[in-house]
């Protein structure tokens, strides 16, 4: 969706840097973004997700719930999406995990 979002001229939406923490209890991920649609007001989206432990380099993320417009959302069991991360670098500073496409995404810690 972020990536889609990307592609849209400016006009429509702007985007600020997305920003994902992980904690230790679930659940683990929050991940938050500032949008600006149509012009409008400047609005936090912001969605968590449990992540799960599968072996040394798998995790299982599964979305659970999304903040939009000051709502927050419970999504339901048979809407939540899920997907597998493969661990393919990680030190103290960054955290490199592709999807099961082999997709990379890069974290740098703040």
């Amino acid at each position: 969706a972020l990536g889609s979002a990307q592609k849209l001229p400016a006009q429509f939406v702007e985007l600020g840097d997305l920003e994902i923490s992980i904690s230790r209890s679930q659940p683990r991920i929050e991940a938050k973004i500032d949008a600006k649609l149509f012009g409008g007001a400047e609005e936090t989206i912001e969605v968590k997700a449990r992540l799960e432990v599968d072996s040394g380099v798998r995790f299982t993320e599964t979305y659970e719930s999304a903040s939009v417009l000051g709502q927050t959302v419970d999504l339901p069991e048979a809407l939540q999406y899920s997907r597998d991360l493969y661990v393919s670098y990680v030190d103290d500073d960054i955290l490199v995990v592709r999807d099961g496409a082999g997709v990379p995404e890069i974290l740098v810690r703040k």
